[in-house]
């Protein structure tokens, strides 16, 4: 697969590069990262340039894992990422087989509360649905990250419950975490059920 760009008069989805160096290497030093996401830690500026010169390259050369950066269509500053990671196949209840991919972000501090992951998320859902790429898309956050469970709640995920994570935290555990699901046929509608926490303003 080839980089591409996505957009909307609200968000410009398109390719990472080495000039967001310096950015990812600033948000990268926020607590919350530490602590709910999986970026090495202390992270270093070495890492973002490991992120931007070898990662994302490798992942959109394999079919493994898309990523784009985050800007605002007038200006090319970079304010987060967000991916689309391949997972395989699932069999569901009823024995049919489903493609199976997972979505991750992140936000710069200065551009939280704006509506941004959640237009970024339904454009790269609509395309992957259409595309014929996925038919689920799967969510997970850690227990207490009520600003991922939030963003996924509004935008339709269903809450599939409680358990370790899908992939591994830093350290090599699994821990627990807060799961949910979109499926290319789901209205995208807010879906009951989901931990009170999320559900807070």
């Amino acid at each position: 697969m080839q980089p591409f760009s996505l957009s909307s008069p609200l968000v410009l989805l398109d390719t990472p590069v080495v000039g967001d160096t310096a950015r990812v290497f600033e948000y990268c030093q926020d607590p919350l990262f530490e602590r709910y996401l999986t970026v090495p830690w202390p992270y270093n500026l070495e890492h973002a340039e490991g992120f931007l010169v070898e990662y994302v390259p490798s992942g959109w050369m394999s079919d493994r894992e898309y990523t784009w950066a985050l800007r605002d269509p007038a200006g090319p500053e970079l304010q987060g990422v967000i991916c689309l990671r391949l997972s395989g196949e699932s069999v569901a209840a009823d024995a049919s087989v489903h493609r199976v991919g997972s979505i991750g972000f992140w936000l710069g501090a200065p551009y939280r509360g704006r509506g941004l992951i959640l237009e970024a998320q339904r454009l790269v859902a609509d395309w992957a649905f259409a595309a014929g790429i996925i038919d689920v898309l799967h969510w997970e956050c850690m227990v207490g990250n009520v600003a991922s469970a939030r963003a996924a709640w509004k935008s339709g995920f269903r809450y599939s419950g409680t358990g370790p994570s899908v992939t591994a935290y830093r350290d090599g555990t699994f821990p627990d975490s807060w799961h949910g699901h979109l499926a290319a046929g789901d209205d995208r509608s807010r879906q009951p059920g989901w931990p009170a926490p999320a559900l807070a303003r």
